[in-house]
Formats: structure tokens, C-alpha cells, sequence
């Protein structure tokens, strides 16, 4: 009945067991969410300002009826089979509820549904298929939160969009009724105001509980924009199960909704805790074998959230008591409240919903092999998440991932950020914010840049200091970000800073004495990523300051200082040969240290604790038992080992290494960590992967290389950002079977049977570092775009005349090229460039630009007067 669906790859149809742990997250960016699980049911309400993984608003939920002739010929609600645990979950309340009380009654597993629940999964939408022989007709669901290239305030809108299309598969005319419940989430009374204007039908649901603090005041809408419609302000107030057995009486029965609507506050505490309700329902006859397309928009607005983090140490420690302060979201600055972006997205549903989908056709419609496409794209789901938040001005914040009603470690962590290449290639103003906040907020008097930043902006510093990933980190992305925008005077406005991060790397002031003799490597204490430090010389954390050196030093050419950039010139040359001829082993490249030489650490047994932990340096560190210094990699093969290199590469700085070696390190990562199957190996870490699946471990020890006693924390873990950044950068090498070898096994880890396809986990769910992925689009593509030089260059793997998916910092589309011309269509944004090279060598090219071009303004502040 779907051609389009039956035509869709089974990598992205997850059909029966593969639909059980799919939760496809709806919302804006940085705007807080919800899911869609595999069989329909809207779960993990996190849009009051922090995380609410695996719950649900009350029984929010969409049904369907039939009547024919005053007869109710079927009604039930739009979900699958249950897909939740069957002997409950968490609950609403201490005890009575949840696990051990049965099936989650909030997902209305006891009224009827629908036997069969199909999810095609294409982010940015989702489509689902509900089928039943009891049910007289076909319904389909699309799924969607506007995510459109470039279109950064449109992406951040704070709504939900479905859109049923039913078709009437009988030989006569039946009047269906479909309704959306919508709780009122998180109060115990609610005040709820039916609207209808302009024609837009609307519920928004405020709290009518005493007493409601500041940061949790807002509101949700329900809307619709569908010709004749029901609606039921309030359902039934009781207590036990009466609401929801009073609905569904009221439902399933042939005639109208009947229309409730209380004026006074909830007297009592429901006892169960569940919100109060409301139902609006859009009624519309179909002729035998006609179809219609019915819209609703669910949407949220607290403006205000609590930092109620703001004043612990760092992100294991406990919140502690007293008054915090509070961030004012983005949208809120945009639309007035949930009923004014309800209203603008169904105002512009056809639009936001054609540019979505015309994101997400140009990508899966490219020459991308599907394991790439499924973690490139799943990926992007973080951005929908509580994992983001949008400061009042626009700029994005954020934690590294989610705990269950918590953010997890919090400040926008450069170290783990570090990794996503996404918001650059298809939100670069926001990726530009996190520059510009990083040098104005974190950056220390010395030079050292923190690697968390501070809530409210400007309130201090995390007490942890530089790490040398997330330090150097920052000097490569604002060289990549300069490039990819074209924009030298931004570049102008962060040049001191910049100019004094390089120079703290030198400085006497630097407590971790990373290069006080401007070697080109650093020697000293490194913190990073693993959360400890390394010492001495390594491949991983010296190339990141190779390649900050080599931006730093194109920067300040470009900026008129000459004797600057010669100096990081000549430095960034001396590491990078010390790196191809002391630290390569003639495999691959290593860490150089001596792990029994216990004076390494007594320098550094001074003030500060050693990495994450409370104890000093030389209790930390050193193994007296075993007589070796601990948490190194020595002569281990890390995954990472080059990941500095990586960065240059995706940044347009090129090699600095010799190409041979790197391609050697890149086959032995592949040949010494990845496994297919992984039960042969001992993990006493964290276990994100097991048994028969398959990964790639961030460090081994080839036979023969001596393993330290106690190697780095997470050592025998498998990340998924550090497989795809592996897996990429093998791609962009030629090792094209090595990568995608990789990328299978981690998807199959997250196929929807096993794991969530579209939330990775690392230090809790829907982790930043996946987005590392997007990078595969590029390494396969060889996409690279320099607006400084004005230029736009292709180096695909496979055929050449493939069509190639593409977005620079100025606009977005697709590419094809025939063998002597490139077209380029632009389906958002400008092209403003003039060259374009094919494998190295410049070609003709003509620009092609969608029928229906985006605006290039933004629209005024809605229903704020």
C-alpha cells in the first residue's frame, strides 16, 4: 500500500524483534524531547529541562475508532504489541507501582491496540504501519521534528509533528474518529483551554497546582488542523483507574466525545500520581478506498531551568543544598509560549516537513553503503535530546550524555566534543558558538583552557585544569570552523586567545610542563579523555598538539604575524618527526615511557589530585607491589593513537605524518583491537559490548608488548565514537573494507533487538562522542569545503558519478557528477565558491537550486506581540 516503505533498505525497517528497544527522539535542538518507541508509544518525557528517560506523560497516546451507519465498528489505540518490560518499570510512585506491579499501565497495554506495529526508522522521521485484521482500514504514521541543515532556529523548535494518513480499505463509506490524549506533564491539577482560531484547533495545559516554583512553570500544547473536530478539556477526575476507564467508555462508543471541562483546581492528590488529561479528536468521513491525512502537533514551553548543578566540585559529586541559579531556553526567546510554535508548525507543516524530508532523502539517497548511513544519521538523534541545551542567546551547552533523570557530566566536556564532527558540516553557527564560548569562559588567565564550562556563563572555572585533548582540540576546530565559514574577522576576534593557548603549552606557568623546551612534543602530565593522566611522549595527545601547532601557525599568517607562524611551523615539523621516528615501532605508533621509573610522577606530587580521583599523584599512580607506574598505555596499540592526525585531516590541514606509517598504524588498529566476536576477551570495565557481538577495543597488546598490570581506565571498553572516528579515518586511507567492517559490528550491536539504534551509550545514554559518525559521510564522499579558499572538493570511494551528499558551511544539498561536469544541487542555503575539484583535479560545475529555495531571513519572534 506504501511503495515508498516496502522500498525502503531492512537495515532501516525494524520489524518485529528488531522494534523492541526503539526509542527515535522527537524535539528541537537543545530543546528537550520525547520518543516514539517501536510499536508507537510516546515515552521518555524529558522536556522540563533535564533528562526523564523511561517514562511517560500520564497515558498520552493517539487512537483511532470507526463507525459506520451508528455503529462503532473497532476502536483501539495506535501502539503495537508491548514492547516494555512486562513486569513493570519505573513507576510514578515509591511503592504500589512499577516493577512488580505488571505491564506499564501509563502505555496502555490493557486496552486494546493494534497487533502489529511497523517502524521504519530514517532519521530525522520516523514512519510506522499499524495493522490488524479487527480494524477496518490502514493507518500510517510520520514522525517528525523539523532538522534542516543550516536552519538552526527552525531545528530548535520544541514540537512533536505526526501525520496518519488513513485509507478506508473497505467497500464503503466509514467515519473515523482519531484522537490525541495529551497528559498534563508533571502536575497534579491542570488548568486546560480549548482554542480554535484561524484554523488551528488547540489544548494547552498549564499547571493549576499552589506554589510552583520558577524553573518548573510552562505548559503543552495539542493541536490540529483538521476540519471537524472533538474535543474533551479534561478527563474524568477520580481516583484508582477511574480517568482512563471513564475515557475509553467515552471513546469507544459511536457517538461524539463528550466535552468535560472543570474551572476549580484538583481538590486531592491522585493517587497513582498520574497528570490530568486532555483529549482533542479530528472526525472525518472516508468513501470505500479514499484516503486522508490527518496533522497534529504536540509542543512544550519551560522556559526556565534549573542549574541545580552549579555549585558541586564536578560531575560525581552531589548537588549541594541551597538556592541555584537558572537558564533561560532558546525558544523561549523565539515563541512565546507552547500554543505560538503549535501554531507555527502547523502553519508550516507542509514546509518544515518537505525540508526535513528532503534531508533525509538526500542522504539515504546517496551513494552511501547502509551500515554508514544508519550510524551518520542515528547519531544525530543526541542533538534532540537533554543531552543539548540552547542558551537564551542561541548558544549551545551541554552534557555528555544522559543518566536516567540527570544530565551526565556536564560543561559541554571539550574532550568528549572534541569528537562530534556533525554541527560543523550541518549547524556551523552552533558549532561557532561553542568557540566562542570556550575562549571567552574557559580560558584562564595562564592561556589553559578547562574542559568544562561553567553555569551561568561567566561563573568561574572547572577545578579540574587543561586537558591536552580538549585544549589543543580547540585550536583545530576553530581553524576547521574559519575555514569552513570563510569568516576572517571571527577569526580575528579569537586570535589572542588562541595565540596564548599555544604559548601556555611552553609556559613556565603550566604546572603540567607540556613542552618547556618547545620540542614539538608533549612531555609532561597529559589529562584527557580516560579521565587520568599519561606521562612522557605519545602518538594520541602529541598529535593533537602537531596539528593545533600547524593551525596555529596557517592562523597567524593569515593574521600578519609571520615570526609566529614560523615559529609553530618549525615546531609542528620537529614533533611530527619525532612522532614517524620515536614513537613508531615499525607497526604502529605507541606511548614512550619507562613504567618503572617511579621519578616520573614526583615531579607532578604536588598540589593537584591525580585525574579524577582524591588521592595524590605518586598514591594514584604508583604500584609499589607491582613497581610500575599505572593507567599508561606503554607499547599497547590504542585505537586512538593517531586520533590527532584524524583531526588535521577533517579539519583541512592534511598530513603531517608519513602516509605509509599512518596507513600501517591504521591496519594494525584494525588487526589487533577489532574483533567479530568478543567473548574471547576479559573485560572488567564497563561492558557496552559482549558474547558473539562484535567491536573495537581502545587499546591491546599485540604478542610479544609488554601489557602494564593496571593499563589505562576503560582500556578493554569499545566506544562508539572512538570505532567510528577509527572506522573513518581507515575510510579516508583506502582501507574501505576494515572500516565498514567495523561499522557493521557496531550496528548490529544497535539494531534495535540489542540496543536502542538511536542512542549510543558510553557515560550514559545518547552519548556526544557518537557523533563522531558524521564524519564517515565525508571520508566516503571526500567532501571537503574551505570558503577561506573558495573551494569545494570531491574524492569519492567507488564511482565517481555516484550521487554524493554535501554540506558546507553556507548551504546544504546533493552532487553528481558525469564524468566531465559537476552539478551541484542546493536544496537550502547559498553556494558561494569558485572552484570544485574531482579527485584533485578542477572541474566545470553548475550550480542546480531546489524549486522552492529557503528564505534567506528569519521569520519575526512568534505570538510575542
Amino acid at each position: 500500500m506504501w511503495d515508498d516503505l516496502t522500498a525502503v533498505d531492512p537495515h532501516f525497517a525494524y520489524l518485529g524483534e528488531r522494534s523492541k528497544y526503539v526509542r527515535f527522539p522527537l524535539g528541537g535542538i537543545g530543546s528537550g524531547g520525547l520518543a516514539i518507541s517501536g510499536s508507537g508509544r510516546l515515552v521518555d518525557w524529558s522536556i522540563r529541562n533535564r533528562p526523564a528517560l523511561g517514562t511517560y506523560n500520564g497515558y498520552t497516546h493517539f487512537a483511532i475508532k470507526a463507525v459506520q451507519d451508528g455503529r462503532l465498528l473497532d476502536a483501539r489505540v495506535l501502539n503495537g504489541p508491548y514492547d516494555d518490560v512486562p513486569a513493570g518499570g519505573d513507576g510514578m510512585r515509591p511503592a504500589f507501582d512499577g516493577f512488580g506491579h505488571g505491564a506499564m499501565r501509563q502505555s496502555l497495554a490493557g486496552l486494546p491496540h493494534f497487533r502489529e506495529a511497523r517502524f521504519y526508522g530514517r532519521f530525522p522521521a520516523a514512519d510506522l504501519v499499524f495493522a490488524d485484521p479487527r480494524f477496518p482500514g490502514a493507518v500510517r504514521l510520520t514522525a517528525l521534528s523539523p532538522f534542516i541543515p543550516h536552519r538552526d532556529r527552525d531545528s530548535s523548535m520544541p514540537v512533536a509533528m505526526f501525520a496518519f494518513e488513513l485509507v478506508n480499505t473497505t467497500a464503503a463509506p466509514i467515519t473515523y474518529t482519531l484522537a490525541g490524549t495529551l497528559g498534563n506533564h508533571g502536575t497534579n491539577s491542570g488548568r486546560h483551554r480549548f482554542v480554535a482560531h484561524d484554523g488551528v484547533s488547540s489544548i494547552t495545559l498549564t499547571g493549576d497546582d499552589p506554589d510552583i516554583a520558577e524553573v518548573d512553570r510552562g505548559d503543552l500544547t495539542i493541536a490540529t488542523d483538521a476540519g471537524e473536530i472533538e474535543h474533551q478539556d479534561h478527563h474524568y477526575r477520580g481516583q484508582w483507574f477511574d480517568d482512563l476507564t471513564v475515557f475509553w467508555k467515552d471513546f469507544a462508543a459511536p457517538g461524539p466525545l463528550p466535552e468535560r471541562r472543570y474551572v476549580a483546581p484538583r481538590a486531592t492528590r491522585h493517587m497513582g500520581r498520574l497528570p490530568e488529561h486532555a483529549t482533542l479528536a479530528a472526525r472525518l468521513t472516508l468513501a470505500a478506498g479514499e484516503r486522508r491525512t490527518v496533522r497534529f502537533v504536540i509542543s512544550w514551553s519551560f522556559p526556565r531551568g534549573d542549574i541545580a548543578w552549579a555549585h558541586r566540585d564536578k560531575p560525581d559529586s552531589p548537588n549541594p543544598p541551597g538556592a541555584t541559579p537558572s537558564w533561560t531556553n532558546y525558544y523561549a526567546t523565539q515563541w512565546a509560549d507552547s500554543l505560538a510554535s503549535a501554531r507555527d508548525a502547523l502553519r508550516r507543516f507542509d514546509t518544515l516537513s518537505r525540508q526535513t524530508l528532503q534531508f533525509r532523502d538526500a542522504v539515504f539517497g546517496s551513494a552511501l553503503p547502509a551500515p554508514l548511513v544508519d550510524a551518520a544519521t542515528a547519531t544525530l538523534a543526541v542533538l534532540r535530546t537533554a543531552t543539548v541545551i540552547r542558551l537564551e542567546g542561541g548558544e549551545l551547552w551541554a552534557w555528555e550524555g544522559q543518566h536516567r533523570s540527570a544530565g551526565s557530566c556536564e560543561g559541554s566536556c571539550t574532550h568528549v566534543w572534541n569528537y562530534q564532527q556533525a554541527l560543523s558540516q550541518l549547524f556551523p553557527a552552533l558549532e561557532r558558538s561553542l568557540r566562542d564560548t570556550e575562549w571567552r569562559y574557559n580560558q584562564l588567565p595562564d592561556g589553559g583552557l578547562t574542559f568544562r564550562q561553567k553555569l551561568p556563563l561567566g561563573s568561574g572555572h572547572d577545578v579540574i585544569g587543561p586537558c591536552a585533548d580538549g585544549h589543543f582540540g580547540a585550536v583545530i576546530k576553530t581553524y576547521r570552523d574559519w575555514r569552513l565559514s570563510g569568516d576572517t574577522e571571527w577569526l580575528r576576534g579569537l586570535w589572542p586567545g588562541i595565540r596564548r593557548a599555544m604559548e601556555y603549552a611552553w609556559s613556565d606557568a603550566n604546572p603540567d610542563r607540556w613542552d618547556p623546551g618547545r620540542t614539538g612534543i608533549l612531555w609532561g602530565r597529559q589529562h584527557q579523555t580516560l579521565d587520568m593522566e599519561l606521562f612522557g611522549p605519545n602518538s594520541w595527545l602529541s598529535t593533537f598538539y602537531v596539528a593545533a601547532l600547524l593551525a596555529a601557525g596557517r592562523m597567524a599568517e593569515t593574521l600578519g604575524e609571520p615570526e609566529f607562524a614560523a615559529e609553530c611551523a618549525a615546531l609542528a615539523r620537529r614533533g611530527a618527526d619525532f612522532i614517524d621516528t620515536r614513537l613508531f615501532n615499525g607497526a604502529y605508533y605507541h606511548q614512550a615511557i619507562d613504567l618503572g621509573d617511579r621519578g616520573l610522577l614526583e615531579a607532578f606530587d604536588t598540589s593537584r589530585s591525580a585525574g579524577v580521583l582524591a588521592e595524590s599523584v605518586l598514591d594514584a599512580y604508583w604500584s609499589a607491589e607491582h613497581g610500575e607506574i599505572k593507567y599508561q598505555f606503554g607499547g599497547g596499540c590504542i585505537a586512538d593513537q593517531i586520533l590527532g592526525q584524524w583531526q588535521a585531516e577533517v579539519a583541512g590541514l592534511g598530513l603531517f605524518l608519513d602516509a605509509g606509517k599512518v596507513r600501517s598504524a591504521l591496519r594494525s588498529v584494525h588487526a589487533s583491537n577489532f574483533a567479530e566476536r568478543l567473548e574471547a576477551w576479559a573485560n572488567p570495565c564497563r561492558v557496552f559490548s559482549y558474547e558473539d557481538e562484535g567491536g573495537l577495543l581502545i587499546a591491546t597488546y599485540p604478542e610479544g608488548v609488554r601489557q602494564p598490570v593496571v593499563p589505562a581506565p576503560y582500556a578493554q571498553e569499545t566506544w562508539t565514537g572512538i570505532e567510528y572516528a577509527s572506522a573513518s579515518h581507515m575510510i579516508m586511507h583506502g582501507l574501505v573494507e576494515e572500516g565498514l567492517s567495523i561499522l557493521r559490528a557496531v550496528r548490529r550491536r544497535y539494531d534495535g533487538a540489542r540496543r536502542n539504534p538511536f542512542s549510543e551509550i558510553e557515560c550514559g545514554s545518547y552519548y556526544a562522542r557518537s557523533m563522531s559518525a558524521w564524519q564517515l559521510v565525508g571520508a566516503w564522499s571526500g567532501f571537503r569545503a574551505d570558503q577561506v579558499d573558495r573551494r569545494f572538493a570531491f574524492d569519492p570511494v567507488g564511482d565517481a558519478a555516484a550521487p554524493l551528499f554535501w554540506s558546507s558551511g553556507h548551504g546544504w544539498g546533493t552532487a553528481r557528477f558525469d564524468g566531465t561536469r559537476m552539478t551541484l544541487s542546493v536544496a537550502g542555503g547559498t553556494v558561494d565558491i569558485d572552484t570544485v575539484t574531482m579527485r584533485g583535479v578542477p572541474v566545470p560545475w553548475r550550480l542546480e537550486h531546489s524549486p522552492e529555495p529557503l528564505p534567506e531571513h528569519l521569520p519575526e519572534r512568534v505570538g510575542l506581540g
